[in-house]
């Protein structure tokens, strides 16, 4: 019950929807990374993501475009996790006097 309520607020907080193109490979493998069947994947995902004092839940749903996932499309993908630390770098988007 406990995650439910969570959840809930969570999602009742804020929700991005969102879409991204991701790439896994094995970097020991790769140079570090790389295209093989055996040790990349490659997929397309959509999901909700809610942001809360630095805490994140993302659920999606999303294709393998490379074919080298074990099981069929669509898969889910579901995340929860905390942001560590937040920087910004000095020398991007700085307004020129």
């Amino acid at each position: 019950m406990r995650i439910i309520i969570l959840f809930s607020s969570f999602l009742i907080s804020s929700c991005t929807w969102y879409a991204e193109i991701e790439h896994v490979s094995s970097i020991p493998n790769g140079n570090p990374f790389n295209n093989r069947e055996e040790t990349s994947v490659d997929a397309v995902w959509t999901g909700l993501r809610s942001e809360k004092n630095g805490w994140y839940v993302d659920a999606a749903i999303g294709i393998d475009t490379s074919g080298d996932f074990d099981g069929r499309n669509p898969y889910g993908k579901f995340k929860v996790g905390k942001e560590i630390k937040t920087w910004s770098n000095p020398f991007i988007f700085r307004e020129k006097k």
